[in-house]
């Protein structure tokens, strides 16, 4: 079977993977030796019920004008990147992706009834964040690469600076297809100059292969952006336990050896539970530091490597090498008495608030009887109406036909469809632009870009689509207090 790298890139207009809806996709597909097979590249329609955040326009200069005269709805981009994304061994690669591609990827899937997680595992395809392997050369082999600097003297890991500082063409950033290439670039470069730190960062995209790395040791380098520069983004970790018991076979619990272990000794269960979610500004507002718990979980790539395979150590290992196995006792000490406590730690209650259809997809999986209602309705080509038992799906299947076919609503449906994008654009909801924040956001970016022509004149298509939207939606005028039929 062969495999086969599909490098990607989204364009979103906004920051927030569940809330913030694609621009612009680009994808290309290449061989084990970075040969290219295919490139795509496609826009996204603009959904009626959803408003642009101006500041994502003013970075990509994609605005929902260009996004509608181009693109295709989001369910035929859906369906498109579904068979690409789940191809026998298609390997999906992003830059920051975990956190960032593909999370809008299982958003994308979710709004469109398609399986939001097959494509990480099914027909041996899985999926790994490059970004991730940059670090670890940084911190493990910081000689592969030149390394832009910002202006407090800090390494720069933005992409198209990484990529413009070792030679490689960017010619447009935040261009969907410009990041993608400015990718694969510097992936082809740490290839050729060190095959096996490529090849070993890769094989970290396979929990299997994590999962066999952490059974070698107790003791492991772990590399990861939350240290931060003055740690050297990097630290020495001692695995206490895994979360089975707690019905989650990919995580695993360590204790961060350069952490204030006697602190952790200190704090209550409670404590632990509040303090490890606070921002770095509150706890050193407050005077505490952060317990020094880590969850890691296996299929995210995590850069962890057994201590005792390190054949190069990172200089800040030396300096504590002697203290090791001191802190090594007290921390076995620590775990025997509290490892029950400590794994509980990260147990997190269901939110009892009635969460929004379309941000729910880690509420709850799809039942067996769900998932067979969504495949007649994408094998019938819509004309089969699901009978689904989740209400989420219930409530998401209405917006799903009005954001993709609206075509084939009723008269009534059409107008209540119409109410819905009214109601959404014009009211106030946590996370989402509406009609004033839209203007307000506006009137400042005008005011920060004075004389910048080019930006000006996006605000000001922004704002004729938004004013043009919201007339054709104020139609037939919601009372306060109303609920709409079809939610």
């Amino acid at each position: 079977m062969k495999k086969t790298y599909l490098w990607y890139d989204y364009e979103t207009f906004g920051a927030d993977p569940k809330r913030d809806r694609i621009s612009q996709f680009a994808g290309v597909r290449t061989d084990m030796d970075f040969k290219m097979v295919d490139e795509m590249v496609y826009y996204c329609k603009v959904a009626e019920d959803y408003l642009p955040n101006p500041e994502a326009s003013i970075i990509t200069g994609i605005t929902p004008k260009e996004s509608n005269e181009k693109g295709i709805t989001e369910n035929e981009l859906a369906e498109i990147l579904f068979k690409e994304f789940t191809k026998e061994g298609t390997v999906t690669i992003g830059y920051n992706s975990i956190k960032f591609d593909d999370e809008v990827t299982r958003n994308l899937f979710y709004r469109t009834f398609r399986d939001p997680y097959e494509r990480e595992w099914k027909n041996n395809c899985s999926r790994w964040d490059f970004m991730r392997a940059i670090l670890g050369v940084y911190v493990m082999k910081p000689e592969l690469l030149k390394w832009p600097l910002k202006d407090d003297g800090r390494p720069s890991f933005r992409l198209e600076e990484l990529s413009i500082t070792n030679g490689i063409i960017h010619e447009n950033a935040h261009d969907a297809k410009s990041d993608v290439y400015a990718t694969i670039g510097l992936a082809e470069l740490i290839s050729k100059k060190s095959p096996n730190v490529f090849d070993y960062f890769f094989n970290l995209r396979d929990k299997d292969f994590v999962k066999s790395e952490l059974s070698k040791d107790e003791l492991f380098l772990h590399i990861d952006f939350g240290y931060g520069y003055d740690r050297g983004y990097a630290s020495i970790i001692y695995k206490i336990g895994d979360f089975i018991n707690q019905g989650d076979k990919n995580a695993f619990l360590f204790i961060d050896i350069l952490s204030d272990v006697e602190n952790l000794e200190k704090m209550d269960f409670d404590e632990i539970k509040e303090y490890l979610y606070y921002s770095n500004e509150k706890l050193e507002e407050i005077g505490i530091t952060r317990p020094g718990l880590k969850q890691i979980r296996i299929n995210q790539s995590p850069l962890v490597i057994p201590y005792n395979n390190l054949r190069e150590k990172p200089k800040f290992l030396e300096e504590i090498s002697g203290n090791l196995k001191h802190k090594i006792e007290k921390i076995k000490k620590l775990s025997a008495k509290r490892k029950e406590e400590f794994l509980n730690v990260f147990t997190r209650e269901k939110d009892k608030v009635k969460i929004d259809a379309d941000l729910d997809i880690y509420g709850s999986f799809a039942s067996q009887w769900d998932k067979k209602e969504m495949a007649a309705m994408h094998r019938e080509n819509y004309k089969y109406i699901p009978k689904f038992k989740d209400k989420k799906y219930k409530e998401l299947y209405f917006r799903f036909i009005g954001r993709n076919m609206p075509e084939i609503l009723t008269e009534d449906e059409m107008s209540e469809w119409k109410r819905h994008c009214y109601k959404c654009i014009s009211n106030e909801r946590e996370g989402f632009q509406n009609i004033d924040s839209l203007k307000n956001e506006i009137l400042e970016l005008e005011k920060k870009y004075r004389g910048e022509k080019e930006k000006i004149k996006i605000l000001k298509d922004i704002k004729i689509y938004a004013e043009n939207l919201e007339k054709e939606l104020k139609v037939d005028p919601i009372k306060p207090g109303e609920q709409l039929k079809m939610f």
